[in-house]
Parts: structure tokens; C-alpha cells; sequence
């Protein structure tokens, strides 16, 4: 391929339909007309000789050709984003950029509240926008560019992806502090026994608990949710116990209401970790947020 026939906006155009995967967004996305950018989609055909987005419903939908394309614009086009962003002189004081980050529940409890007060402190105009994703989606949404940032614990993830430890945590099992169990040590045969709430945010949650159950046991769970947050006033309201970190547990527990065991069932202590990809690595404001965030939660140990 002849690259003085490929026009930078090409690929521009290329990343936002296939991001938008409807013609009229994309315009908008680009600041361009929609006539304008069916013109760039035909030019885009005649380049890679192949439709790329075929209609689909109400939008396109991508070729295989497209699918293979997309991750090498991307990231050809963010090296050309950091020629430019390496140029700019970044503070945090005026600054106005906004950032994606990935966490549950359990980890805003524990860590927004550090993080938004150093954000206020020294840079009030940056923004963060928090969303939840499943572990995998988690991967593919920060190799894709979706997500500036994510916190968990054990992704899997490719060669790509960096990672700095957080805090350290561990699972505890909670219980009312008048709870019968709570006279008695808490053995896997008296914690089998028991009614448990179970935290279901993504099929993965099952590496918490059960996969490190023997292979006959099976936890009797007559409540199952979707979030952390609801279990220690279910907990306290109930004789159904639950599972959540331990700092979670300590940050609840301030008045005494409830009682905390170790999990009998083998579990081991783990980090919550920041993951991003490694395209940011040197870019000063990506870096500079990384660097508060690890800050401000450092002061929570």
C-alpha cells in the first residue's frame, strides 16, 4: 500500500465508525457532516478493499477485515496522540481532563473518598467517571481505550496491561455480634451450616468462595445480590451472614454491631491492584492521576 494516499483523517474517521457503528454518530463524533463521512467510509472501502461496516439493524456492524484493522489504527493513532500530548505541559491545577476508571462497589467505599478529597485539593477540574465491568470486559475495555484505569484484584490480563498493588485485603465473614455462631470458633463444617448472602457482580465472583470449597460442599445461600454494600445491613437485620473484605468489614464495624471471623475455607490474602495499559505509560496526566491514586490509598494503610 502506497502510505501517500492514506490521509491521517482516514484513520480517524475508521476509529470512530467503528466505535459508533452508525454513520450520523460518528459524524458528530467528528465534527463532520454526515455526507462527509459516508464520502470517508467509500474512500476507507477503496482503501482496504473491503465494506468494513455493513448495515445491521438501525446501525453497521463490523467485517472480519474491520475487526482485524481496528486494534493497529488504535494503536497506531494513539502514538500519534502522544507525539502532541508530549508537547503539552500538563497541571493538574488547571487542568480539565476527565478520566474512566473501573471499579465495584466495595472499592469506591473503600478508596473514592481518599481520592476525590486529593482531587479536590489539587486539581479540581479533572473529572473521573466510575463504571463497573466484569473482569473480562474490564481487559477488553482498557486495551480498547474504553477505560483510562481500572482497581481489582487478580485479572487476567495480557503483557500489555500494567499494574501497581493498591492495598491489601482479605475476604472475613461477618455475622450480628449476638449471632450463635459467633460464641464458637468458626469451622468449615459450622460455616457450611450456616445461611450465607451471596455477592454476585460477575460470574468470576466464584473464585472467591466456591472454587476453594471441597468438592461435596455447598453453602446453603437464600439471598444472592448484585452489590457489596447491601450485606452489612442485611447482615445486621438477619442471621444470614456474609463475606466482604476485611477493610470493608473494620470500616462498618466502627460501633461494634457485628462480629468477624476468618473464612474457614483456605482463602488467601490478596492486592487490590490499578490496571491500565501500557500506551499511557509515559503520559504526564495519565501518569500523574496514577500516581494519586496510588498516593491516596497508600494513606488508607
Amino acid at each position: 500500500m502506497n502510505l501517500r494516499a492514506v490521509d491521517l483523517q482516514l484513520l480517524v474517521a475508521f476509529e470512530a465508525l467503528v466505535t459508533e457503528l452508525h454513520v450520523t454518530r460518528a459524524a458528530k463524533t467528528l465534527g463532520l457532516s454526515q455526507p462527509a463521512v459516508s464520502h470517508i467510509l467509500a474512500r476507507l472501502r477503496e482503501l482496504f478493499g473491503d465494506p468494513l461496516l455493513v448495515r445491521s439493524g438501525n446501525g453497521l456492524a463490523p467485517t472480519a477485515r474491520a475487526l482485524e484493522l481496528v486494534e493497529p489504527i488504535r494503536e497506531a493513532l494513539q502514538q500519534v496522540r502522544k507525539v502532541f500530548d508530549a508537547q503539552k505541559t500538563f497541571d493538574p491545577a488547571t487542568s480539565g481532563d476527565s478520566f474512566v476508571v473501573r471499579m465495584g462497589d466495595m472499592n469506591e467505599f473503600l478508596m473514592l473518598p481518599s481520592i476525590a478529597s486529593a482531587l479536590e485539593r489539587e486539581a479540581p477540574g479533572i473529572s473521573i467517571v466510575v463504571k463497573y465491568l466484569p473482569p473480562l470486559e474490564t481487559v477488553k475495555a482498557l486495551e480498547a481505550g474504553e477505560i483510562d484505569f481500572a482497581v481489582s484484584a487478580e485479572l487476567v490480563h495480557t503483557q500489555a496491561i500494567r499494574s501497581v498493588v493498591l492495598l491489601d485485603d482479605e475476604l472475613v465473614c461477618i455475622m450480628r455480634k449476638d449471632h450463635p455462631a459467633a460464641k464458637r470458633r468458626l469451622t468449615l463444617k459450622a460455616y457450611l451450616e450456616l445461611k450465607h448472602i451471596n455477592t454476585v457482580q460477575s460470574s468470576a465472583d466464584t473464585r472467591f468462595i466456591e472454587q476453594h470449597l471441597p468438592r461435596d460442599a455447598q453453602r446453603v445461600i437464600p439471598l444472592t445480590l448484585p452489590h457489596w454494600l447491601a450485606a452489612p445491613s442485611l447482615v445486621k437485620s438477619t442471621q444470614m451472614v456474609a463475606a466482604i473484605s476485611r477493610r470493608m468489614a473494620d470500616a462498618v464495624n466502627a460501633g461494634g454491631d457485628f462480629a468477624v471471623r476468618p473464612l474457614p475455607v483456605g482463602l488467601k490474602r490478596f492486592a487490590w491492584r490499578l490496571y491500565w495499559h501500557a500506551r499511557h505509560d509515559s503520559q504526564p496526566a495519565h501518569k500523574w492521576v496514577r500516581e494519586l491514586v496510588l498516593r491516596s490509598c497508600q494513606a488508607l494503610s
